[in-house]
């Protein structure tokens, strides 16, 4: 066991149980040397972010020392680079539990047994059943649920061979990443209704009834109402001053609901649902009668998505109903990534506003159109484009038309702050100005302004993607006179982020958004 740079934290902490090869490293087999250890991209901050509500544990088997491949100094080495690595880029594990032994010898610590993580319980006071377990093989998921914890199981490592494996009803997802997420939702989830029993179905309710709820999903905050119920869909556009051409998204929670919207669904779009959902992207197909024109601003089609978020998926099982969720802010607006950015820009107006802590993603879902026989970008959003193009192939970029939107987010002006944004580029003179910088990575000189925020030290696009309406919010509660900002790398979801940052930019900025 290798202790690491422990803090003090609260009695009975929830946990996070990592899996070492194939979770948080490539599984290159029984690793005798650090020189041999490789993170995935996403492992760093997937980390920093659990570790701001979780205490941070690895557990690994090491069958090898067993076997006599490698020395059990060898994998002590091994883990403590990763231990001292990790702790370079920001992140404490507080311990490292190593079983050395091969399955035949029937020990009591190697996985799905749970004896590492009841030990971690009595030395480090943990919650076990509001701790999580995440790995690439079924023994993980197993260890959880025999710890009373949960399991989260990653595609990464050894994850698609034994996928079939996985026991029924495990959360499976992509890697690390997505891991963080769906733990960090689950978390705000609980603690939610911890604190406001019943809230959930409350909103439920609400919904039922025709109401409008605010709600939280991976990309930012929704503000829905039921899809199939014109009136109830009246009240987002009165809410939140939007013009009825802008179509809105329709959010469900199975892909069996989409039988209830849309008439068709071609074999490409089957391909890219059946990969990247529940997620950010949005499919936009032909609708189904019954879903009101208003929804849809008289298009012959509809944009649908599955939420990846924990609370968004159970809001709308408790619903029992498509959900229509454009973002729970004004319109032309900073988008919403927390519950408070919803309070301060639409108070009290909807029925409800659902608290499921900050976004992961941080920028709105990609959306694709299967209305023609190639399929069509109509907005850069939460799912690289170079992603989906992998499996389809290029896709076809919409001509934007701001009289005639065919999907929400394509408007030149959009995602605006109050205060007046300009790339650097655009820059008048400066010298009289309360001036704030949005910036990529930590700027040469802060001198110059009066505030600077940050997207990602790094250069982590996932990062600064997640950052960016929080700093943009930050930055316009500042009573600034002007915000700089720069542009990304035009890859991955780069694009997303310069496509918000051009839409909210503009020379001339509107002095009614002051």
């Amino acid at each position: 066991m290798i202790p690491s740079h422990t803090m003090p934290y609260p009695d009975a902490a929830p946990a996070a149980f990592l899996d070492r090869d194939g979770t948080l490293i490539e599984d290159r087999g029984h690793l005798r040397s650090p020189s041999d250890v490789v993170f995935y991209p996403d492992t760093f901050n997937a980390l920093r972010r659990l570790q701001n509500e979780f205490r941070l544990f690895i557990v690994t088997n090491q069958s090898g020392i067993g076997k006599g491949l490698i020395t059990s100094t060898e994998a002590d080495q091994v883990n403590q680079y990763v231990v001292d690595q990790l702790h370079q880029a920001g992140v404490r594990i507080e311990q490292v539990y190593c079983c050395p032994h091969h399955r035949d010898e029937g020990c009591a610590c190697i996985k799905p047994k749970p004896f590492f993580m009841e030990q971690a319980a009595r030395d480090f006071t943990l919650d076990l059943s509001a701790s999580f377990a995440v790995g690439d093989h079924p023994h993980d998921v197993q260890f959880a649920t025999n710890a009373g914890a949960e399991g989260v199981y990653v595609l990464t490592g050894h994850g698609h061979q034994h996928r079939a494996e996985a026991p029924e009803g495990a959360k499976i997802v992509s890697g690390i990443r997505e891991a963080a997420d769906w733990i960090l939702g689950r978390h705000f989830m609980r603690k939610l209704e911890r604190e406001k029993p019943g809230q959930i179905a409350n909103a439920a309710q609400i919904l039922r009834n025709g109401g409008v709820v605010a709600f939280p999903t991976e990309t930012v905050y929704g503000l829905g109402a039921n899809a199939l119920d014109a009136e109830a869909v009246a009240q987002i556009f009165e809410i939140k001053q939007r013009p009825h051409f802008d179509p809105l998204i329709v959010h469900i929670h199975t892909p069996e609901q989409l039988n209830e919207l849309v008439c068709e669904i071609p074999a490409s779009a089957q391909l890219v649902m059946d990969h990247f959902w529940p997620g950010p992207l949005t499919l936009v197909l032909p609708k189904n009668p019954d879903v009101p024109d208003l929804v849809t601003s008289g298009l012959p089609s509809v944009a649908v998505r599955m939420p990846a978020h924990p609370l968004a998926l159970e809001l709308l099982r408790q619903a029992g109903t498509p959900i229509a969720a454009p973002s729970a802010n004004r319109f032309g607006c900073t988008s919403p990534t927390t519950a408070q950015h919803v309070f301060n820009q639409l108070g009290t107006a909807p029925g409800m506003i659902l608290d499921g802590g900050p976004c992961a993603v941080g920028v709105e879902s990609t959306i694709i159109s299967f209305t023609e026989a190639q399929p069509v970008l109509l907005r850069a959003g939460g799912i690289a484009i170079e992603e989906i193009e992998h499996l389809l192939g290029p896709l076809r970029r919409n001509t934007l038309d701001d009289s005639q939107p065919t999907a929400p987010g394509q408007l030149s002006q959009h995602y605006s702050p109050r205060t007046p944004l300009l790339f650097k580029e655009q820059a008048p003179e400066l010298s009289t100005l309360k001036i704030g910088l949005l910036s990529f990575r930590e700027p040469g000189c802060r001198k110059s302004y009066c505030a600077v925020e940050v997207l990602s030290a790094s250069g982590n696009l996932r990062e600064a993607a997640a950052n960016l309406f929080a700093s943009m919010h930050r930055l316009d509660a500042l009573h600034l006179d002007l915000i700089l900002t720069e542009r990304v790398p035009g890859t991955g979801l780069g694009l997303a982020i310069n496509d918000r940052l051009s839409r909210a930019a503009h020379p001339q900025h509107p002095t009614s958004h002051r």
